[in-house]
């Protein structure tokens, strides 16, 4: 990571691309396809800015977010069913509340809904950006089925789509030859060098960040609880610590992103009511290499280390690298305290909350174990009721907002349907 923190859009499309790739194998460049199928349309289209053009190519790569909350991803490659749109319903309300391009929410909300569609239903159109979408999606499941863009066989759907689209992608093809790109894989670097020219604020790279992470965690309730406490305690841990705000920016990005790994995690494992067993357990202690790969090559090793190594331990017992002493910085030492604070305050199916002194005095036996670090245990324990009170405001409102998610879907599935 460099010195000022700097993170291009470029590095953030990569790990959820790679994250979304690691959900289904089948849907493997799909975002990334779509997105530059919709950079040459709007370029062709002409009327759009760079900065409006990035914003939307951006959210064209993780347009199918919300298909880890639901069971559509059989049906999100076909081209001959009425498309899914449940997961377009929640992947519009996670970029709604938990991204930095929360007013472009309507455009991942109508991505599998056409002109036709609205037309039949005497509806308004919502965004006509997410009808464009809905048109670029359709021509990348197109070519996902049948191995190639077959102009002809998109002409004969032209019913369900507007002409101005198809008259668009002939236009943008004839300027831009992007159809051939696609085929022989040379649009990668174009998409790629079209993302690093955007240079990510800090609020924007924790903006992303928690939208990855919570879209994962929305499978488990949990999960995403434990992630929303992790990065509050970490952070105020940290402060009293002393980290400047560099130091702290990245313990909060990481402690978003520490379980990224997790979703390669069969959430029945997940989720299970009682002790793992050693099979189980071995799975489970697969999140941390799996989240180290995902965040692996994007100059971030910082924060991946901070975020993915925070089940090491002090004697060298931990995983997934057995590192020990002086190779664990204080950054993941905090992250590793936060995390297992976190875990004994969260109430589980098998385990009620643990009240104060049980959690000081799991804490005081890892440390005279030399499992965890010493100063940064008797720093939490002696600020214990501010930390957890100052954690516990800092996440209720995100909190709150998170499973409200469920209500405001209820809404939109009934206007819709």
């Amino acid at each position: 990571m460099k010195e000022n923190f700097e993170v291009t859009l470029k590095q953030m499309i990569l790990i959820i691309h790679r994250t979304i790739n690691s959900v289904d194998k089948r849907l493997l460049n799909h975002g990334e396809q779509v997105a530059y199928i919709m950079l040459n349309l709007l370029k062709a289209e002409g009327s759009y800015s760079e900065e409006e053009i990035l914003e939307i190519c951006a959210i064209s790569v993780f347009h199918d977010i919300g298909a880890y909350k639901v069971a559509e991803r059989d049906k999100l490659v076909e081209i001959d069913t009425v498309a899914p749109f449940d997961h377009a319903f929640y992947g519009a309300l996670f970029i709604k509340y938990f991204s930095p391009l929360s007013d472009l929410y309507n455009v991942v909300l109508t991505h599998h809904f056409t002109f036709k569609y609205f037309k039949d239903r005497k509806m308004n159109v919502i965004s006509k950006e997410g009808l464009l979408l809905s048109f670029a999606d359709f021509i990348d499941r197109v070519y996902f089925k049948k191995g190639a863009l077959t102009k002809e066989y998109i002409e004969n759907h032209q019913k369900n789509y507007l002409k101005e689209h198809m008259d668009l992608f002939n236009d943008a093809d004839s300027k831009f030859d992007f159809i051939s790109k696609l085929l022989d894989n040379s649009y990668e670097k174009e998409l790629e060098s079209f993302f690093e020219t955007k240079i990510l604020t800090r609020e924007e790279v924790l903006s992303y960040s928690k939208m990855l992470a919570y879209s994962i965690d929305f499978r488990s309730e949990a999960t995403v609880k434990h992630t929303i406490l992790v990065e509050a305690i970490s952070y105020q841990i940290g402060k009293l610590y002393g980290l400047n705000e560099d130091e702290l920016t990245k313990i909060k990005v990481a402690s978003v992103l520490h379980d990224i790994g997790k979703i390669g995690i069969p959430v029945e494992i997940l989720e299970k009511p009682g002790k793992l067993t050693d099979d189980e357990f071995e799975i489970m202690k697969s999140h941390a290499i799996i989240g180290y790969n995902i965040l692996s090559g994007l100059n971030i090793d910082d924060i991946r280390d901070i975020g993915t190594l925070h089940h090491e331990k002090l004697d060298g017992t931990g995983y997934p690298f057995g590192l020990k002493g002086e190779e664990i910085t204080v950054e993941i030492r905090i992250m590793a305290i936060g995390d297992i604070i976190s875990a004994l305050l969260g109430a589980r199916s098998y385990k009620e909350e643990f009240n104060k002194d049980k959690i000081i005095k799991i804490l005081k036996n890892m440390v005279d174990m030399n499992k965890i670090d010493s100063k940064i245990v008797n720093l939490f324990i002696n600020n214990y009721d501010y930390i957890i009170n100052e954690a516990q405001n800092q996440s209720s409102d995100l909190m709150n907002m998170y499973l409200n998610l469920n209500n405001e879907y209820n809404t939109l599935l009934k206007s819709f349907v």
